[in-house]
């Protein structure tokens, strides 16, 4: 099988957009080293300009965690994973998978795991 690849982001915007805790990279190694697949954090800001839940888009940091699976059973497990430890991100906006399978795939384990749709 191709490798699986999605980009999932958070909006740090408080207790009802963000993740439920902060989003550490020591706890994304775990959970890749678990599903034994690569996750990687990038921390965003000031990308683009506008307004988002009304605060200037530059001011906000935003979370985006790479994954990357060869295998769908452990791809679909680390997204369940991130999902339960962190939530569902609360923007329709906040993935991307290698086609439009994949981001189906996701929004399917969000709305399972936290409701999302």
């Amino acid at each position: 099988m191709a490798e699986i690849m999605a980009k999932i982001r958070w909006f740090p915007l408080g207790p009802i957009e963000g993740p439920l805790e902060p989003i550490k990279k020591d706890d994304l190694d775990s959970i890749a080293k678990k599903y034994g697949v690569s996750i990687s954090l990038e921390e965003m800001r000031g990308v683009v300009q506008g307004e988002t839940r009304g605060k200037a888009i530059e001011e906000i940091t935003q979370s985006i965690v790479t994954v990357s699976a060869g295998d769908e059973e452990a791809f679909r497990g680390v997204v369940r994973a991130l999902v339960k430890k962190y939530r569902a991100p609360r923007t329709t906006y906040a993935t991307l998978g290698t086609d439009e399978r994949i981001r189906r795939m996701i929004a399917e384990l969000f709305d399972e795991e936290d409701g999302w749709l």
